[in-house]
């Protein structure tokens, strides 16, 4: 999960902050990561639609062989995901919670 510290605006107009970003990890002969956007941790258990606004929705994650067999695959994949988004919010906005 990551968390976004930036207020921003939905496609519908509405201000949200500390927006979490769930990470939805696929690894096949491609490798990526579909995101989903939610208000709160409580909004994404309760199973509400995720937030409709204009980041990133999915990351080609592109993993090295070494990158895989590692031990910290976690950790490389939020890290990338985290350096996409940042290009949208900002540099230092986005926090790598787990």
């Amino acid at each position: 999960m990551l968390k976004i510290n930036k207020t921003l605006t939905t496609l519908e107009g509405f201000e949200v902050n500390n927006v979490l970003a769930y990470l939805d990890i696929y690894i096949l002969a491609d490798n990526w990561v579909n995101i989903r956007y939610y208000k709160s941790e409580a909004d994404y258990a309760a199973g509400k639609s995720p937030l409709n606004v204009e980041l990133p929705s999915r990351v080609s994650t592109d993993l090295t062989a070494e990158e895989f067999w590692g031990s910290s695959l976690g950790n490389t994949i939020h890290s990338k995901c985290k350096a996409v988004i940042e290009e949208a919010t900002g540099e230092n906005t986005v926090e790598i919670l787990s």
